[in-house]
């Protein structure tokens, strides 16, 4: 198991890109982002219940993988996708695997979702992050922003 993360870039907006990538089952599994900057802002509040997010700044978040990925009960393909945010209105959130989005970032078509987890942390990340962690052939995303943390599991399919 490897875990890489390249620190982010600057982009348009004070909003700095970044790529988090693990290593497992022999493939590779690697998230590219911009991440928005806090600005002031609650996090918490910006996501409106069900709401999409599109889960990053200037472009859509992608995650690409050499190795099939198992969402809840979801067969992803190796491929390349979108990943989306979506809080429900209960205020529980989804991690959702798209191939395409259609109007306010909602999936046209899912080929993955597992639901998540919403925390709040100590420490404020003004810039959003995102980061893969790897144990044996269970995976977790973290995004980290502001005082905000959504964590999702999934597992090699």
């Amino acid at each position: 198991m490897a875990l890489i993360f390249l620190p982010a870039v600057g982009t348009a907006h004070g909003n700095k890109a970044g790529s988090s990538s693990t290593t497992v089952e022999g493939g590779e599994i690697r998230v590219d982002f911009v991440g928005p900057s806090v600005n002031g802002r609650d996090v918490l509040k910006l996501l409106q219940p069900g709401a999409y997010w599109r889960m990053g700044a200037d472009k859509a978040t992608t995650l690409e993988t050499s190795v099939a990925l198992k969402f809840g009960d979801m067969l992803v393909p190796k491929g390349t996708y979108t990943l989306v945010a979506h809080l429900s209105n209960d205020g529980k959130w989804s991690l959702i695997v798209a191939e395409d989005l259609g109007s306010g970032f909602r999936p046209r078509t899912v080929v993955g979702r597992v639901s998540g987890t919403i925390s709040k942390t100590d420490v404020v990340t003004d810039n959003m992050q995102i980061r893969l962690e790897a144990d044996g052939v269970d995976i977790k995303l973290v995004l980290d922003w502001g005082n905000a943390r959504l964590t999702a599991r999934f597992t090699v399919g």
